[in-house]
């Protein structure tokens, strides 16, 4: 298993744009966003939250990790399956399973390189460390999980790379909207946002925020998170075909 990550991890790093582009893009939210003084003060339209220490940099990680998971890692296996390099893999004695979770090994670190990346950026313009840290942890993790659980069902049902990334978007754009990373979560009516809460990128963004802001977990968006990780990978492992 350790042979076929290190494998994985040189063939990722010999296509660095998309890895680049999902360490950046957040980075230049948090700047972008970070610079303005408003971005330090509480904002009444995000029920009196300071942006920079809670909503910024849950939305950055939100999108590094739904973009690695979502985007990267199908985007790796359908290009394998189109070249044929799952088929000659059928012929050797690694299972579908073990390729597959070494991708998401090689994606899931790629992904947590961007935390301090991230969170640095932030507290170097002037956001608070989170409340509660070790909480901060346990919901990467498992949101980590979840994107990734649901990246791997992607790529197992993904014929090509083409079709492949129509199926992330159907996923990821949405979600985008229902984790309130279009528009504002506090700007939706109830019934929208408490919806997009149940959605793994929403449940993963919120879960997030309230670990910086150390107010209290909705138990029902950590179980979410648990019951995607464990239903998409299971899925994914047994529909898996080589071609």
């Amino acid at each position: 298993m350790n042979k076929l990550i290190r494998t994985e991890a040189k063939l990722t790093l010999r296509e660095p744009i998309g890895m680049a582009f999902s360490l950046l893009l957040p980075l230049g939210i948090v700047l972008a966003f970070g610079l303005s003084g408003s971005a330090s003060e509480a904002d009444p339209e995000l029920d009196g939250q300071v942006p920079l220490d809670t909503v910024l940099p849950s939305l950055a990680l939100a999108l590094s990790f739904g973009m690695l998971a979502v985007f990267m890692l199908p985007g790796f296996m359908a290009d394998y399956r189109m070249r044929g390099i799952l088929r000659r893999l059928s012929t050797t004695p690694v299972h579908p399973a073990r390729l597959l979770a070494a991708q998401v090994v090689v994606q899931f670190v790629i992904a947590l390189i961007s935390v301090p990346l991230v969170l640095g950026l932030a507290i170097a313009l002037g956001m608070n460390t989170p409340e509660q840290p070790l909480m901060a942890l346990v919901v990467i993790v498992l949101g980590g999980a979840a994107l990734f659980a649901v990246g791997t069902l992607v790529s197992a049902v993904a014929p090509d790379a083409k079709v492949g990334y129509v199926y992330s978007a159907a996923f990821f754009f949405p979600s985008l909207f229902f984790a309130g990373i279009w528009l504002p979560k506090e700007q939706m009516p109830d019934w929208l946002s408490r919806f997009g809460d149940f959605t793994p990128l929403g449940a993963f963004r919120e879960s997030l925020e309230n670990a910086f802001a150390g107010t209290g977990q909705d138990p029902l968006m950590l179980l979410t998170l648990a019951v995607t990780a464990v239903l998409a990978s299971t899925i994914a492992a047994r529909v898996f075909r080589w071609e």
